[in-house]
């Protein structure tokens, strides 16, 4: 399990565990998307059954159906008008345009 993450991203997300200290990111997974299926960062109370991961002084909670996708996943700060962090999965062969959607079938 690989998870990197922006600087940019990082910080945003520390400043909301500032005001939820009890609360950990989570990485989910989800249906939808223009491929298949989309990793999403939560903030929230994990799972009995989570992993967890430690990045930049971070710990992460994954759901334990996620695990098998994160060889190469990155939480990054989408550029645009309207700032979103997003969880691009750098191994999938076939993602959208947009990097949050991809294909569990082609991994």
């Amino acid at each position: 399990m690989t998870i990197k993450i922006s600087d940019e991203a990082a910080k945003i997300i520390n400043n909301c565990l500032a005001n939820n200290p009890q609360k950990l990111p989570r990485i989910l997974l989800k249906a939808g998307g223009c491929a298949g299926n989309i990793l999403v960062l939560t903030l929230g109370f994990p799972a009995e059954d989570d992993v967890f991961e430690q990045v930049k002084n971070m710990k992460i909670a994954v759901s334990k159906d996620v695990v098998k996708f994160l060889d190469d996943v990155s939480i990054e700060l989408k550029p645009g008008l309207g700032q979103e962090i997003i969880v691009v999965n750098n191994a999938a062969k076939y993602k959208c345009s947009c990097g949050k959607s991809f294909s569990n079938n082609c991994l």
